[in-house]
């Protein structure tokens, strides 16, 4: 009997494609929708950016306005992710490729979240943005700054935990290195270089990046948030950290037949997200 082909590395890179652009240009939207609700007008969305016209005045509201101004994309991030996570963890049957897609999405809003908390600790990005407008309430700031290392540093060990425990719901033999190996490869390590090789293409025509405002260097720090996937990978390969189960915590395996409408669709939208989102969509 012929064996059939093993799709599963293709559609893992697809699903991880789609994991990506659900996550960043997805961060990017809720920041415009956050603005246009307080009643500002965008100038410009691209794949790692949005430009408003400055209608709205941060610095005379209250301090959740002032944290929702530029922290409510990462907030959602997080909350999505942790939303995610209870429905995997719940229901056991579902599709393959709708639990793969699902597990690294999870994974892709959790690290927007909770890792844009930790480098905004250090008032980088859209956290820097919001620590500008506490300038004349330094104990405000210094609280939330608290907060952020908190919810930002303290997740790191757990998420990472998380990522190798679920890499298991793929494995039918835990104690079988190489199918460790396999999956986590699919699973944890495409999604990693996705992120990263995807970030980098989107961001480098940036219109911060080219009129010079943000160095790109600091676009290639926030696709860092991604390397706890990278972690993950000899985690769950090795067996590291989170020990092999001695029973099996198979959900299914990872999906082996061709999707292709998935291929092309991730294809097509990662292509949207670099060169129509990457060099920015303006409005006049």
């Amino acid at each position: 009997m012929e064996q059939k082909k093993d799709f599963s590395l293709i559609n893992c890179i697809a699903t991880a494609l789609l994991a990506y652009f659900f996550t960043i240009p997805f961060h990017e939207s809720i920041h415009a929708i956050t603005y246009i609700l307080y009643g500002d007008r965008i100038v410009s969305f691209s794949a790692g950016s949005v430009s408003v016209a400055g209608l709205v005045d941060f610095s005379t509201k209250a301090g959740i306005h002032k944290i929702l101004s530029s922290g409510s994309a990462s907030i959602v991030n997080a909350i999505i992710g942790m939303v995610l996570l209870i429905v995997l963890i719940k229901v056991k049957e579902m599709p393959a490729m709708s639990r793969l897609f699902l597990t690294q999405l999870m994974g892709g809003h959790l690290l927007e979240g909770f890792g844009y908390f930790l480098i905004g600790t250090f008032s980088i990005g859209d956290w820097g943005n919001v620590f500008s407008l506490f300038s004349d309430s330094p104990g405000a700031s210094m609280a939330l700054r608290i907060v952020l290392a908190v919810l930002g540093f303290g997740a790191m060990v757990p998420l990472l935990y998380l990522f190798t425990y679920m890499t298991y719901y793929f494995i039918e033999d835990p104690s079988d290195k190489t199918e460790r190996k396999g999956v986590s490869l699919r699973l944890n390590l495409t999604l990693f270089l996705v992120a990263y090789v995807v970030g980098a293409l989107a961001t480098i025509n940036l219109p911060p990046v080219k009129s010079g405002d943000i160095p790109y260097w600091m676009f290639l720090c926030f696709n860092g948030m991604w390397f706890l996937y990278l972690v993950a990978f000899f985690y769950a390969w090795g067996g590291i950290m989170v020990k092999p189960p001695k029973e099996s915590r198979l959900r299914c395996k990872l999906p082996q037949e061709p999707h292709p409408l998935i291929w092309v669709a991730s294809v097509v939208l990662i292509l949207i997200d670099i060169f129509v989102f990457g060099p920015g969509i303006f409005f006049s």
